[in-house]
């Protein structure tokens, strides 16, 4: 489902506003959600674009239709407040918990989830994305360990395949091998 053209107009103006050239626009593309292109990006991967945009420096304009903490938290399950917590630790906006929401149940927003099932499921999947993120960056700080600035550039790996930045299984392979590297390195 391509992405909201608001969206995409965020995306290009970061791009401008951080000076990135289309070479290094494009390998961020492809290093953080596996795309060379933004009209290839789903909701999730610019998400995850405007994030890396951010912790590179870029300063979004808070929106007037922000959309923050569900009005009626305090009358929500328990389990709102484990929604929360993720939300937070990968410092992302209650948007993305209502993006996920949309996506999975077709519901506009975490708030008017009233099944305990699906509030469990939407847990999952923050727990999923928390996982990616922390493989991610396990590989990037054993890369610059090894001092390559991309797993691609070590022998034996330069075949990754496409999008393998949001692949669990991927990611995890990489983080022995490159673990295995180190190790090597050490007693080598």
């Amino acid at each position: 489902m391509p992405i909201a053209k608001a969206t995409l107009s965020k995306i290009h103006i970061a791009k401008q506003q951080l000076g990135l050239d289309d070479d290094i626009y494009r390998g961020l593309l492809a290093r953080v959600a596996g795309v060379r292109s933004s009209k290839e990006l789903n909701t999730r991967q610019a998400s995850a674009v405007l994030n890396e945009f951010e912790r590179l420096g870029w300063k979004p304009k808070p929106s007037s239709k922000a959309k923050g903490k569900p009005h009626n938290f305090k009358e929500l399950p328990e389990r709102i407040r484990k929604i929360e917590a993720q939300l937070a630790d990968m410092k992302l906006p209650w948007a993305y918990a209502d993006a996920l929401a949309r996506q999975m149940f077709k519901v506009e927003r975490v708030a008017w989830l009233k099944l305990p099932k699906q509030l469990d499921s939407l847990i999952a999947a923050l727990h999923v994305e928390q996982e990616k993120r922390q493989l991610l960056l396990e590989v990037e700080g054993l890369c610059k360990e090894l001092g390559v600035d991309a797993p691609e550039r070590m022998a034996g790996l330069e075949q990754l395949p496409d999008g393998w930045q949001r692949q669990r299984p991927i990611l995890r392979a990489l983080v022995d091998a490159l673990n295995a590297a180190v190790v090597a390195r050490e007693h080598g």
